[in-house]
């Protein structure tokens, strides 16, 4: 099974959705490997992905699938511990890489600015430490700038997730190796991409909607009009969770934030009450996701 859901991760002719279609079309999509002709036309028709790419995934090649030594595991969207919450989204990716446990119960996505401001850094670390002291996992980036200081802030009390762009057996940004080590021993770190797989431009923002997927809510603390917080923001929205900002001067270059919030986004003026109050939020997506048919 492994070799499988190895060499499906490694198709990059084939988008996320395309590969979610096959997901929702298909028995398995590793079935694919052993189809002929017509089964490929028929989850073609099924599928809207094209009969030419489903005779490439057919004839992929690809070298064998050997596990090392290290503390990578490969799940799916097939297995139990596959996360319930992700499964639920659009463009679920198939393959999930991990190091240590994916948590099971609910969390929350921290993101923003590479460069942040003296005032995003103290909120980020406000706020990661004071929903992890209430038992919230934080999910980030592990980027430069914001989500690497939610993650490290988390850790101090709590537990974090590190979603990666590039696969496991890489740590980028290289500067940032402190927080992989942390991650790794701590917490744990997630990825769709091969082990070895090198960090491209088109997987940061593909990564961004596992960011909030995997979270019931997203919190952007400081972003600029085009930033990749943006990205994950919408990636939220479009996945029916909700989203919280804090407020930034409109000469700071962070007005992404208060854009969100101008089209609807929750607005945080408290951490303290903001915690209090996703505590309740919390309880109602763990009756959808975590008691009902567990």
């Amino acid at each position: 099974m492994d070799d499988a859901r190895y060499i499906f991760s490694s198709i990059d002719f084939l988008n996320p959705n395309e590969k979610y279609r096959l997901y929702k079309a298909s028995k398995s999509v590793y079935e694919i490997f052993d189809m002929d002709k017509e089964d490929l036309l028929n989850l073609s028709l099924l599928s809207d992905v094209s009969y030419e790419k489903l005779k490439m995934v057919k004839n992929y090649k690809y070298t064998k699938y050997v596990k090392s030594n290290s503390d990578i595991v490969i799940t799916d969207i097939y297995s139990e511990d596959y996360p319930k919450i992700l499964k639920d989204i659009y463009s679920a990716p198939i393959v999930l890489y991990h190091i240590g446990d994916i948590p099971k119960e609910c969390m929350v996505s921290v993101v923003g600015s590479r460069n942040p401001s003296s005032y995003g850094i103290r909120c980020t670390e406000n706020l990661s430490e004071s929903l992890s002291l209430q038992g919230f996992t934080i999910v980030s980036g592990m980027a430069k700038g914001i989500d690497g200081v939610s993650h490290v802030s988390a850790l101090k009390h709590g537990n974090s997730v590190g979603v990666l762009g590039n696969g496991l057996k890489i740590c980028y940004p290289s500067e940032n190796k402190f927080i992989y080590d942390k991650l790794r021993n701590k917490g744990c770190l997630i990825s769709e991409y091969p082990p070895d797989c090198k960090p491209r431009k088109i997987y940061f923002p593909q990564r961004n909607r596992i960011i909030s997927g995997l979270s019931f809510c997203t919190i952007v603390v400081e972003a600029g009009d085009k930033s990749g917080s943006l990205i994950t923001a919408n990636y939220a929205l479009s996945q029916n969770r909700d989203v919280y900002c804090f407020p930034n001067y409109i000469d700071t270059g962070f007005n992404g934030t208060n854009v969100l919030i101008k089209e609807g986004a929750g607005l945080i003026t408290d951490v303290d009450l903001f915690c209090q109050e996703l505590k309740t939020i919390e309880i109602s997506w763990k009756n959808i996701y975590y008691c009902k048919g567990s």
